[in-house]
């Protein structure tokens, strides 16, 4: 089931014949949000007006949650806490540290170190 049939009040707002073809095709919030009019119509069979029109229906819902208190992601970086490295550098380049409350990767080229025998 997508997870577009889950958000409140589309229902009232997008036809059934849409949300059916949206839910047939898998298509989920994320795609809304990432793919452009084209790609979801090109994938869910709709024409890329309606898909357009599931976009923006999707964004102002974001966009009310964002004015009902909901925080964005700037915001709850500005407010988040940063566990040091260990090294003042590296924490400068990261911003601070390695944030709290996300994950956080950290990849590069394997060092080899050897140890001197004698």
């Amino acid at each position: 089931m997508s997870d577009i049939l889950l958000l409140e009040g589309i229902s009232e707002c997008i036809s059934g014949r849409v949300l059916e073809f949206l839910d047939h095709a898998g298509i989920m919030v994320v795609d809304i949000l990432t793919l452009d009019a084209v790609e979801v119509s090109r994938r869910s069979k709709l024409s890329v007006s309606d898909a357009e029109v599931v976009g923006k229906w999707v964004l102002e819902r974001m966009n009310m949650g964002v004015s009902r208190g909901m925080k964005t992601g700037l915001e709850r970086e500005i407010e988040c806490g940063f566990l040091t490295t260990g090294d003042g550098e590296l924490d400068r380049l990261l911003g601070g540290g390695i944030p709290t409350g996300s994950i956080t990767e950290v990849a590069g080229e394997r060092c080899v170190f050897s140890e001197s025998v004698g």
